[in-house]
Formats: structure tokens, sequence, C-alpha cells
């Protein structure tokens, strides 16, 4: 197994950034080579996600809302802005070392989107609240760095913005982080399974 989580929040300064929200996941990577490889919306499907309460962290633990990040959220569009909406299900961060235990597999390796955003904004909640993290810094990897590592040398084209073939037109929703984790994990599928047995990527 292999985990994988990604945050979205109000701000870029990892010393205070409010969490709007999380989706992590601990997904099978022996699927990715077998007979039976993994559909785009099965993993979204496979995504664990929870919403925080913005003002509370505003209010109580000192977060601070950035308003050139809060300006970037409104010119996202409305799939991607809905998250901002206070909602009476929105979780208390405090929830959120409970949430990050639950849904990864103990052990096994940790990715981020990049290395120096989502850990690195973990290492602040949790000191934030007196706990300890969910995994060894020893397993911490990235995808960025992955799907880069795997296109160096086979002429493949590797950018942000890469869709691989076989994502349902529309399905993917963009800053949404349970698409943005499944996304990452069905692109590390579609470039091992075009390198291994050249399907089209």
């Amino acid at each position: 197994m292999i985990n994988i989580y990604d945050y979205e929040t109000l701000s870029t300064d990892l010393r205070t950034a409010p969490v709007v929200n999380i989706a992590a996941m601990s997904i099978d990577e022996d699927h990715f080579l077998s007979d039976t490889p993994y559909a785009y919306m099965d993993i979204v499907d496979q995504a664990k996600e929870m919403k925080f309460d913005v003002k509370d962290q505003v209010e109580n633990y000192g977060r601070v809302i950035n308003k050139d990040t809060l300006d970037w959220w409104k010119k996202q569009g409305p799939d991607a802005l809905k998250q901002l909406a206070p909602s009476p299900d929105d979780h208390s961060i405090e929830d959120l070392p409970g949430f990050l235990r639950g849904v990864l597999s103990s052990g096994d390796l940790v990715y981020t989107r990049g290395n120096s955003f989502d850990p690195v904004l973990t290492t602040s909640i949790f000191d934030m609240l007196g706990q300890h993290e969910p995994y060894k810094f020893w397993v911490v990897r990235d995808t960025r760095s992955f799907l880069e590592g795997i296109a160096v040398g086979h002429g493949l084209s590797v950018k942000n913005s890469f869709i691989p073939k076989g994502v349902p037109e529309g399905a993917f929703i963009a800053h949404n982080p349970s698409h943005d984790i499944a996304m990452d994990v069905y692109r590390m599928q579609s470039l091992l399974r075009g390198v291994y047995f050249n399907e089209p990527i």
C-alpha cells in the first residue's frame, strides 16, 4: 500500500495557513501494473475527505487568511470555490491528527504533491496541537518527483496540467483535494503502464 494526501488552504504561509479541507487515501499500488488497473473515478471514490472550520482556526488558533490567496480562490470557478463555504459539518482542526492516523496505512510510503508544502504544513499544525506527526520523516515522498523521474529519458511531457488518457471529459475537478490526489495516483499508474506496456498516456 502507499498513502497520499493533499490540503487546500487560505494562505501559503505554512506557519499560519488556515486549512480549508484535506483528502487522503491508502491505495494498493500493485494494481498499477496488473490486469485490473484503476479507473480514474474508482480512485476518486477511495479518497477520504475532511473539511475544517476556518473561522475557528482564525479566532482560536492564530491562523491567518491571506488576501492574495483568497483572491486566487475567487478565480478558480464554482466547483473549487464552493469548498470555502462554511458548513455546520465543518470540523475543528483538532480532528486532523485522528483523521490522518485513521486513513494512512502505518509504515508505508506517504506521498504528497510536493515536499515543500503539505508535509511542512502538517508539521506546523501538529506542533501547534502538541501532537507527534502521523508518520516517520523517512517515508515521505512527493508525486511530482516520481512523475518527472519516470518521464526522464522516455520523451514524456509531464506538467501539472497533464491529464492522462482514460479520464472522462469533465470528471477532474482541479483544486478539489480528492480529485488532486486521485489524479496524481492515476498519473503514476498511467506513466508506469506507458513505460512497461507501451500503453498510450
